[in-house]
């Protein structure tokens, strides 16, 4: 069996159950890839959207693929304009009867190999949201985004036992939000080991009745963290106040995170809350925070508490809206800090050029400044005081990132293996044709340049870097074939390639980036309106790894999704997989 080529072994595990399929992909590497990566598994995310209609779900039917992941965006599973309410608060559901039953057989089909399910601004009566999931019982993602849910309350439980994440966002009306909510009592009681819970809680003072419907799903998220404290590790909420920290976290003595995200942290009556809860989780090691307090001029205080209490942490993003250059110092408190992330979303308190110079810290390997009002001298600062940089993010940093700044990076900072200089648009050629090329950065592997429009093909001529692996060239709109070309042979290992919205990128670009980077894993040509239905047959001919393809609002491509489909998941991966047999055939 091992000296089989691969087109047989796919034959033969074509004919097996998957219960038995998953047998025999633990035999060897070489079955075990057969598995994942053939015509009949794919990872790949299966994305419907709303123009879902039982025949085009016929098609997925009739395929021998069957998918791991599959996304709804904005599909109404009944009826919204037939469906009704009357004055007893009761949904009137009209269902298509047809539409049901190839549902029902579409999730029938990957009951067995589907992993991760998202409804994202889906209309779902809520008996109808029950029955799908649970048809699904090995699931072990769930994504629940601005989904609207009717119908009467079943009061049925979840049975998810492999559940692993779970994602809850609220709809935008704040009606529906109280209509939504169910999903936390439905899964309160779930026996499973949540790893990841990133949901939202929706408490201020007009809320804080305890008989509301708020405060039971309150209730039932608290019983969930409680139920699935010894395994949880992750945990995120948005939009909450001190009231729910209190009732959520602060009174429970065995709760302990490593991940903590906090969407907005409304501080306005007892900041004491916060400093205890930063007592006990010792052990944070990442924290996301925005924290809005109408009792200080800035937040300094609350950042020297977190340096002095989280002495693990690792990863940290700030946004550092109210925080002053003082506060910033207390980061060097901070030693086992890896990746940092500084942003500013509202105008209160203004960093000066020196906001840097007080801080040293060689440990920090990431570092990422969205902030469009930073001061040129302090980016120039940046390689002095965080000398160490593998990665460094600079996207909307207009008025600091110039040519200078950026020979400043490629000199002082050679060790980066990833540099994202998005939205800068103070960047010229001269950055690039400089004394110090880019190719100074013998270690860099991605590299993100949307939104320059100082990017030109002379620019992508002095790109000599063998080893880059990823690029993102998004609304280039001066980058010819010639551009592309010049990229192709320069960086001939590139596997991750975003064109989109490249005004010049046609069918002839997308035959020289196929024919040139044959190991291409994720190409993205989202709205490039002179691409037809030639670019794919080039790209789909060349690129025989290629994963993930985005021709979204590609106006020019007329192809059948099931032509593209069955010639991609047929072919792809086969070279790759050939070569493994030969390899497993001489030993």
């Amino acid at each position: 069996m091992e000296f089989l080529p691969v087109e047989i072994l796919e034959k033969i595990f074509k004919n097996l159950r998957y219960s038995d399929l998953k047998q025999a992909s633990a035999v060897c590497r070489l079955w075990y890839d057969v598995y994942q990566r053939s015509a009949f598994m794919s990872k790949m995310v299966l994305h419907f959207k709303k123009e879902l209609t039982p025949a085009s779900i016929g098609l997925f039917l009739q395929s021998e693929c069957l998918y791991q992941n599959i996304r709804f965006t904005s599909i109404p599973f009944y009826d919204v304009q037939k469906s009704k309410r009357n004055l007893c608060r009761k949904d009137i559901i009209y269902e298509d009867e047809c539409f049901i039953q190839h549902l029902r057989q579409l999730m029938m089909k990957f009951k067995d190999a589907l992993q991760m399910l998202s409804l994202c601004k889906c209309h779902l009566e809520r008996g109808r949201f029950l029955e799908l999931v649970q048809m699904v019982p090995g699931l072990k993602v769930l994504d629940i985004e601005e989904c609207i849910f009717a119908g009467e309350e079943c009061g049925k439980t979840l049975h998810l036992p492999q559940l692993k994440k779970f994602n809850f966002k609220y709809p935008e009306d704040e009606i529906q939000r109280f209509e939504s909510g169910h999903v936390y009592c439905n899964l309160s009681q779930n026996q499973s080991c949540l790893v990841k819970l990133k949901v939202q809680l929706f408490l201020n003072e007009m809320f804080e009745d305890p008989d509301s419907d708020l405060w039971d799903q309150l209730k039932a998220v608290t019983q969930m963290v409680k139920r699935h404290k010894k395994t949880m590790k992750s945990f995120k909420v948005d939009s909450f106040n001190e009231v729910a920290l209190k009732k959520l976290i602060h009174e429970d003595d065995e709760l302990q995170l490593e991940k903590v995200v906090f969407g907005e942290l409304k501080l306005r009556k007892n900041d004491q809350i916060f400093y205890d809860f930063l007592a006990k989780q010792r052990k944070i090691k990442k924290l996301e925070i925005a924290i809005d307090s109408s009792l200080d001029l800035n937040n300094d205080q609350y950042l020297k508490a977190i340096c002095d209490n989280l002495e693990s942490l690792e990863q940290f993003y700030l946004d550092i809206s109210r925080n002053s250059d003082s506060g910033l110092e207390y980061l060097k408190k901070l030693q086992k800090l890896k990746n940092l992330v500084l942003t500013k979303n509202r105008n209160t308190v203004s960093l000066t050029p020196q906001c840097f110079n007080h801080i040293y810290m060689p440990n920090l390997k990431s570092l990422g400044i969205y902030y469009k009002e930073l001061p040129q001298p302090a980016v120039e600062q940046i390689p002095l005081s965080f000398p160490n940089l593998m990665a460094l993010n600079l996207s909307e940093c207009e008025k600091a990132v110039t040519d200078c700044t950026v020979q400043l990076i490629f000199i002082a900072l050679p060790a980066l293996e990833s540099l994202d200089l998005s939205k800068c648009k103070q960047i010229t050629e001269r950055a690039f044709l400089g004394p110090v090329r880019i190719s100074n950065l013998t270690k860099l592997k991605d590299l993100v340049l949307e939104k320059c429009d100082g990017v030109t093909d002379l620019s992508l001529e002095a790109f000599d870097n063998p080893g880059l692996k990823s690029i993102s060239l998004a609304m280039c709109n001066r980058i010819t074939n010639r551009g592309w070309r010049m990229l192709c042979l320069k960086c001939p290992n590139l596997t991750w390639l975003n064109a989109s919205q490249c005004r010049n990128f046609d069918d002839e670009s997308a035959r020289i980036v196929a024919t040139m980077l044959t190991e291409l894993e994720i190409l993205n040509l989202f709205r490039n309106g002179a691409l037809t239905d030639e670019a794919v047959f080039s790209i789909v001919e060349n690129c025989r790894y290629l994963e993930d393809l985005c021709l979204t609002k590609c106006r020019g491509v007329k192809m059948k999704k099931q032509e593209y489909f069955d010639d991609k998941m047929y072919r792809v991966n086969k070279d790759c997989l050939k070569k493994r047999a030969r390899k497993v055939s001489q030993r």
